[in-house]
């Protein structure tokens, strides 16, 4: 249901669910993995409860405010994804300018009040997505190097998830270039990726508000599972040159939990295992419910089997959203001490709201930036327009992930 809200109603809905947070860092504790929990220094159960930053440090066209479409008779291409988008950009306006605008696009779209308002609306970390590029250049580092200040600031852990590998794992945009799909079929690109992750581990490793590093998003282009855990195993060991200490993550690639391996068998340890978990073909909002309810033995078998924890990295319940069914489905994966992390923090779609994709939304179909046209003036003037404080909160959820906050 799109809700177009007057000014006033705003300022109260962002008094009330932003309530910004100052101080120092919290002094987190460094959590490991031990046996199907995850537990702090003390050996107190943890249940990750966050949100991802998507959009940010990697573009998805349905989400993030660009006009997609070139003008009729032009040379250009159609925008898919975040590749296509910056070349677009740099074609037009060059490199200089062109880089002007992403950075630009960065520092508006996450900046570090957007830390202290996702722990005040209950959660206690973040899924950060990257492009592999993004940890190759020094402003990327420098990105994300404030992400985790700001985070631990607030009191939140940090999930560094590569979103998008060299060659990209898949034919999906998520990755940031899509229809290429040549990551699990060149081993020059698994080699690019071994040495981002040493370069993230090596400047990550040692401080424990880096919760764990997610190796691979969605691997669905992996042709078996086989070659997808050889891949999984080479990554981890890269990591585990710089940080010994650090969670691993280690998704399935929506091949199933049974096809990864076991972690003593692989010699991995202090290693979690993740699935997303979507129901596009819901018909009602119970049909979310019953959707997780029928998984759930079977990934309880599984975490029991494996003796390690599971996280759910992604989740949404689009179609058919309301948020007594949120409320529902967190404390389902609470109880059944799941850690998870929504997707996502906010969007910006060219239509307007869509639901409960993102916590904060433009309630206004958006004033898009136009690579085709736009001069990098006009670019940069309208990503301020993007900032959270310029958003509106979607109120159905302000206080649904604080009413079951451990």
């Amino acid at each position: 249901m799109k809700v177009v809200l007057g000014i006033t109603i705003i300022s109260l809905a962002l008094a009330t669910f932003s309530s910004p947070v100052t101080g120092a860092a919290k002094g987190l504790p460094r959590l490991r993995a031990e046996g199907i929990r995850i537990v702090d220094k003390a050996g107190n159960p943890v249940v990750l409860r966050g949100i991802n930053l998507g959009g940010w440090l990697l573009q998805e066209m349905w989400m993030c405010p660009f006009v997609q479409n070139p003008p009729e008779g032009s040379d250009y291409k159609r925008i898919p994804d975040h590749v296509t988008l910056w070349k677009t950009f740099e074609q037009r306006l060059g490199p200089k300018d062109a880089a002007a605008v992403e950075r630009a696009w960065r520092n508006n779209w996450i900046t570090e009040p957007d830390f202290a308002r996702i722990k005040e609306a209950g959660f206690n970390h973040v899924r950060i997505p990257f492009l592999y590029s993004v940890a190759e250049s020094a402003s990327g580092m420098e990105d994300l190097r404030k992400a985790v200040q700001w985070a631990g600031d607030a009191g939140l852990y940090v999930i560094l998830d590569m979103h998008g590998t060299p060659g990209s794992q898949s034919n999906d945009h998520t990755t940031g270039e899509a229809g290429r799909n040549r990551y699990f079929y060149d081993n020059t690109m698994v080699r690019h990726s071994e040495r981002v992750w040493e370069k993230v581990a090596k400047e990550f490793g040692s401080n424990p508000s880096v919760a764990a590093f997610d190796l691979i998003n969605e691997p669905s282009g992996a042709p078996n599972p086989a070659t997808l855990h050889l891949v999984h195993n080479r990554l981890y060991q890269a990591v585990r040159k710089a940080a010994p200490d650090t969670i691993v993550i280690v998704e399935d690639g929506f091949k199933g939990l049974d096809t990864t391996p076991h972690a003593d068998v692989a010699n991995w340890t202090n290693v979690v295992y993740s699935i997303h978990i979507y129901h596009f073909d819901a018909k009602s909002p119970q049909g979310h419910i019953e959707n997780l309810n029928n998984q759930l033995p079977r990934i309880k078998e599984l975490r029991g089997y494996r003796n390690a924890p599971v996280y759910i990295g992604e989740f949404n319940i689009e179609p058919h959203s309301t948020a007594e069914t949120m409320a529902t489905y967190t404390k389902t994966l609470d109880d059944s001490e799941l850690s998870w992390a929504l997707w996502t923090y906010k969007t910006v779609a060219p239509g307007g709201p869509m639901g409960f994709w993102g916590l904060w939304r433009d309630p206004r179909p958006a004033n898009c930036v136009d690579p085709f046209a736009d001069s990098a003036e006009t670019a940069i003037r309208k990503m301020t327009q993007y900032r959270t404080e310029n958003l509106e909160p979607v109120s159905e959820l302000k206080d649904v992930f604080r009413t079951s906050r451990p």
